[in-house]
């Protein structure tokens, strides 16, 4: 098999079908992924405890941001040399992985998402049937991300050598790298970066850096911007099935429409209404699979969409299928 199993279709709703239209390489020699791998990504050992060798290896870059998307097939064990200048951001689409380095480790499976800086060494564990979508992150993108949160961080912060973002941390997470996905180039060499895509490339080390500090230090009370992303959250939930306009939504969250954009933004990298579409998006496919005898139209009436084409349109983006697809796969 060369294709990804979650290219088009996993549980956190990333869409990899842009980036997995071809293979960099397919490999079914222990021998030649590990040359090519070290080729590609950072020298390392590589060791097959179990299953066989079924490698699919494909790779996308935005930006200075370089996205891979891997299957080993069986189970392998990884043993990477130190790398100074990238940090591997890994998002398991389907089975799980152990990730270990210089004494911290954490387990991940899809929905969780894992940071890989090690400052000496790193072992990293797939388990049979793993994919994964990878992001190499360059280390000049994390100081400037550093640099613009200032006393946000602890002094003399650094990440962790392992750190793990899980729901609904990772959530938000994963709607960064869907819109990152989204701009990948449709030929060899990518546009030059439009603004809108710089600051989303400066938004992925400011999610980070600032939610895996907050991890490790105590933290009282929530701050108000904390609070005001719980109320508008909660508004949001409430009018899943109604009809409300940005200002609307502003004044029953209590924040100005500025505000309230700036804090989707930099919170979800989405704007308000996007946000508001996609948990209703969210909603329908958790409606759908909890009831597959359901008419796909009821379902998108139910839940604000108020043309049907339109709702299936949008339900594809998000999930790489149909929405009678999803109601298909569960009779």
């Amino acid at each position: 098999m060369t294709t990804l199993h979650a290219a088009t279709a996993n549980s956190v709703g990333l869409n990899l079908s842009l980036m997995c239209r071809e293979p960099v390489f397919t490999s079914r020699s222990a021998q030649e992924t590990q040359r090519l791998m070290g080729q590609a990504l950072v020298e390392h050992e590589l060791d097959w405890p179990k299953g066989g060798v079924d490698t699919a290896f494909y790779r996308g870059q935005v930006a200075s941001c370089e996205l891979y998307a891997l299957r080993y097939g069986g189970q392998v064990e990884i043993r990477p040399r130190p790398f100074e200048d990238f940090v591997l951001v890994q998002m398991p689409l389907r089975g799980s992985a152990t990730l270990e380095s210089d004494g911290m480790g954490y387990g991940v499976s899809p929905g969780e998402v894992a940071i890989l800086s090690p400052r000496e060494q790193a072992r990293v564990v797939w388990e049979e049937g793993c994919e994964q979508l990878i992001l190499k992150l360059p280390r000049t993108l994390l100081a400037a991300g550093q640099r613009a949160l200032g006393d946000d961080l602890p002094e003399g912060f650094d990440l962790a050598p392992v750190s793990r973002l899980q729901r609904p941390l990772a959530i938000r997470w994963f709607r960064l790298v869907s819109e990152l996905l989204e701009h990948l180039p449709e030929g060899e060499a990518g546009a030059t970066p439009s603004c809108w895509l710089q600051h989303l490339e400066q938004s992925l080390p400011l999610f980070l850096l600032s939610h895996c500090g907050a991890a490790q230090e105590p933290s009282p009370a929530p701050r108000l911007p904390a609070r005001q992303l719980q109320k508008i959250d909660s508004c949001m939930r409430e009018h899943l099935a109604q009809g409300i306009s940005l200002s609307e939504l502003a004044v029953a969250a209590g924040v100005s429409i500025r505000s309230l954009n700036t804090l989707c933004q930099r919170e979800y990298g989405q704007s308000p209404m996007d946000r508001l579409r996609g948990l209703r998006l969210e909603a329908a496919r958790e409606f759908l699979l909890a009831r597959p005898h359901c008419s796909v139209t009821e379902v998108a009436l139910e839940f604000g969409f108020g043309h049907v084409g339109r709702f299936a349109n949008y339900y594809r983006q998000r999930f790489g299928e149909l929405p009678k697809q999803t109601v298909k796969s569960q009779v």
